[in-house]
């Protein structure tokens, strides 16, 4: 049994394609050296999207995806929905008050039935027999679980032995309250279906344990992790350097910043601000940053490689990392800023309490006014230099315990994708 031959079959939304998924840059690496053969599904890149990421030697990609369908295509999608949608998946008494959802819960079984199109294409390259053992393993608790359950219905129809069927859960996937009309389709359908679910923070545990209590026992926290990065980075106070890293977009609240940098600034300290990161609110920002008169203390890096991203934090000795989301999961950009040693402000949503505290930076309220988050820098950069490096030790110390993907990635392989 030990020695069989080990199969997983990985759904992303488009990881090793395109961008995104970055943390699963740290991740694919464990997956490999714990299975014979990984094979990695992206169940919504469109067919022309390139890869963009390299992946270990037994890893194969399979294009299965497809973009959301606009247009005469979503009509289609819309009539094979419906066909297809299980009664128990929908949540009907939330459709009798808004019927649309309906149609949601449809365009999203049409996706994930397209999907498994794809992959039953594929599977015979697998020479799959009754002696085989699949896990399969969804990145989000969305369109790449249903298609993951459905999936292992048709391998289980087959004879080939699921062993497990796995998903974690982030952030769009697992509240309700970020979504669509506050609505996730076919959600009790999903987590029935699935032998465990993940999700990368306590706190999005407790959003399901309590909202699906009767399925609390399959559901545990698993967080991510970040490798190594070796060297800390030197943290200087003089000048006092912001530096934050975020998609441009309206949850992240980053054309807050010049504000914020104009009013530390006016207490007297020597505050720098540089943001790595791109998006649809460059515009807004610049002009936020020349309303404030900061342009001179402000550097925008644009879009970074993932792969140079904390060589560029290091690089610029920081002295505090910022994050002003209105929503998080628990964010990789923390996890590595704190396996730098840097300390960190950032707003309390999501998980975030799990990796910033009172001891390696400040949390703010979700609604933070400018004058808490100029406060909180401010403190930072007038603390004793000894309470300030142990600021600093701190954030490294709570990574090492707890995101660091030697340890934590294992773990996951071991205990989760294959039950032991």
């Amino acid at each position: 049994m030990a020695d069989r031959e080990s199969t997983l079959i990985l759904l992303t939304n488009s990881y090793p394609l395109e961008r995104g998924e970055e943390f699963l840059e740290n991740e694919i690496s464990h997956l490999c050296r714990s299975f014979d053969q990984v094979v990695i599904a992206p169940v919504q890149a469109g067919g022309d999207a390139e890869v963009t990421r390299g992946v270990p030697d037994n890893a194969r990609i399979w294009r299965v995806g497809a973009r959301a369908p606009q247009g005469a295509a979503r009509g289609r999608a819309l009539v094979k929905g419906l066909r297809h949608l299980p009664v128990q998946g929908v949540d009907w008494s939330a459709a009798r008050r808004e019927p649309r959802l309906v149609v949601s819960d449809a365009l999203f079984e049409a996706r994930a039935q397209n999907a498994l199109d794809g992959l039953l294409a594929h599977i015979p390259s697998l020479h799959l027999s009754p002696d085989s053992h699949v896990t399969i393993y969804s990145f989000w608790l969305h369109i790449t679980a249903r298609t993951a359950t459905l999936l292992a219905d048709h391998l289980r129809s087959q004879g080939i032995t699921v062993d497990r069927v796995v998903s974690r859960a982030h952030g769009y996937d697992l509240y309700p309250s970020i979504s669509p009309r506050n609505h996730i389709p076919e959600r009790k359908l999903l987590l029935s279906s699935m032998d465990a679910v993940c999700p990368v923070s306590d706190q999005g545990t407790q959003e399901l344990q309590h909202t699906w209590p009767q399925f609390a026992d399959k559901i545990h926290t698993r967080h991510l992790g970040t490798p190594d990065p070796g060297t800390m980075a030197e943290c200087q106070r003089e000048p006092f350097t912001i530096i934050s890293c975020a998609h441009l977009g309206a949850v992240k609240r980053m054309t807050r910043m010049p504000a914020i940098l104009a009013a530390a600034r006016d207490h007297g300290i020597d505050a720098r601000w540089t943001h790595l990161g791109d998006g649809p609110d460059m515009g807004a920002l610049r002009q936020e940053i020349a309303a404030h008169g900061v342009e001179e203390s402000v550097t925008l890096l644009g879009h970074v490689d993932n792969a140079a991203v904390m060589e560029t934090q290091r690089s610029l000795s920081p002295s505090v990392f910022v994050n002003l989301s209105s929503s998080e999961g628990l964010p990789v950009s923390m996890m590595e800023v704190a396996s730098l040693g840097i300390p960190i402000v950032a707003t309390n949503v999501g998980g975030v309490s799990e990796i910033v505290s009172s001891a390696n930076g400040h949390l703010l309220p979700a609604e933070f006014t400018d004058v808490q988050a100029t406060k909180a820098l401010i403190r930072l950069a007038t603390m004793p230099d000894d309470e300030y490096r142990q600021t600093c030790q701190a954030s490294r110390q709570l990574w090492e315990d707890q995101f660091r993907d030697s340890v934590v990635y294992p773990a996951f392989c071991r205990e989760v994708l294959k039950g032991r």
